[in-house]
């Protein structure tokens, strides 16, 4: 497929905006994935990234039914994502064939929600690899240069964006934010079913109704995230 100029500019300027204001990470990190889906006509995509023991954690995914194979990666250190991250080279895999040939136990978890076909990025900061961009498709095919060129390019916003740094720091430093990126996307998870278990609706609603309130009220996404569930947790 063909990537739209005005489409890609649109999304990037969307991301630098968020950088230029010093967004909150957690949101970029959705931000960047529904870009990226929508941009790579991706039927999902996952965004990972170490915590403080240099362990893979899934920071954002969309939709969320998704996670289920992003966990399956983390719990058993096999997949695209896992490869990209150790290797800190491309893995693209466009056959449903080839990719039960890679990873049998991976490719069975894929195919239940309809993925066939991956092609995962490094994420990059300060020389070194900090995660993954796992991009999947629901038909076979591989993605083209251009579509890879995309790809790349989103990583590397989102390695700003989730470091929150404007220059290479210490390893310590950037740690510790990552971490504090993936606290707040448990947070998060933790809102999301509490909303969609109360309201009955689908978590990616929820997640919808949450991003919409911290945009109307200009607050950071975890910290509405964190007073939903303390509401909630009143209120039962």
């Amino acid at each position: 497929m063909s990537v739209r100029a005005d489409a890609v500019a649109a999304a990037v300027n969307d991301i630098a905006q968020v950088l230029a204001r010093r967004g909150e990470p957690l949101d970029l990190a959705h931000r960047l994935v529904e870009h990226c889906a929508d941009l790579l006509s991706a039927s999902a995509v996952g965004l990972f990234v170490e915590d403080a023991d240099q362990e893979l954690q899934v920071l954002a995914c969309t939709p969320t039914d998704v996670r289920v194979v992003e966990l399956f990666q983390v719990r058993t250190l096999q997949g695209p994502c896992i490869e990209a991250y150790r290797t800190g080279q491309v893995v693209s895999v466009d056959t449903a064939t080839a990719l039960a040939a890679r990873w049998p136990e991976f490719a069975a978890q894929a195919a239940q929600v309809g993925i066939v076909a991956v092609h995962t990025v490094p994420v990059h900061s300060g020389g070194r690899t900090i995660g993954a961009l796992n991009l999947f498709r629901d038909h076979e095919g591989a993605f083209s240069a251009v579509e890879s060129d995309v790809a790349h390019a989103m990583a590397s916003f989102g390695a700003v964006g989730i470091t929150q740094l404007e220059h290479v720091a210490e390893g310590a430093r950037v740690q510790a934010q990552l971490q504090e990126a993936l606290d707040s996307r448990i947070v998060l998870e933790q809102a999301k079913g509490a909303l969609a278990q109360r309201y009955r609706v689908h978590p990616d609603d929820a997640f919808q109704r949450l991003r919409a309130r911290a945009r109307a009220e200009r607050r950071r996404l975890r910290d509405v995230a964190q007073e939903v569930v303390d509401e909630l947790v009143r209120t039962a």
